[in-house]
Order: structure tokens, then sequence, then C-alpha cells
């Protein structure tokens, strides 16, 4: 299956070479896990994000359990700082 991943801000420095402005294309076999998704995107393991999978924010623990499927939408951002 063929899985879409927008990447945002500073973190579309990681997308895959001939990806487009800040969204790739995945193929990874069906029911793959949201950690393979994020397995195949080269982000160091100390870089924060914030992963929205159909515009819900998951938690890390959640990453390990959540299928995904062709139909979802992938979104990873780097935190928000404000002040």
């Amino acid at each position: 299956m063929q899985v879409s991943v927008k990447l945002f801000g500073g973190l579309r420095e990681y997308l895959p070479a001939g990806s487009a402005f800040n969204a790739c294309v995945l193929n990874l076999p069906e029911g793959s896990m949201l950690t393979d998704v994020l397995s195949h995107l080269p982000i160091p393991e100390n870089k924060t994000y914030i992963v929205l999978l159909n515009d819900v924010k998951l938690d890390r623990e959640a990453h390990a359990d959540t299928i995904v499927s062709a139909s979802d939408e992938i979104v990873l951002l780097p935190p928000i700082k404000g002040g």
C-alpha cells in the first residue's frame, strides 16, 4: 500500500530524496504500524515532533499499536514554542 506523509517546519529536511515540497509517499505492506512508517524517515531519535493521524494527535506510546491504511493522512509537526 502507499502511505502519504507530510512533514512541516524543520522536519522537511528528513524527507526521502525525490519528495515533493513537504510530502512523500511510502510503499509499505498492508497492516503496517505507524512505527513502520516513521522508521522509513531518517529523523534522529532525539528529535522531538508531534504526529497527527487523520487530524488526531497520537502519543508516542500509541505509535506501536496504531495500524495505518492507504487512506490515512499522517502529518509530522515540530513542537510549537511561544511566549
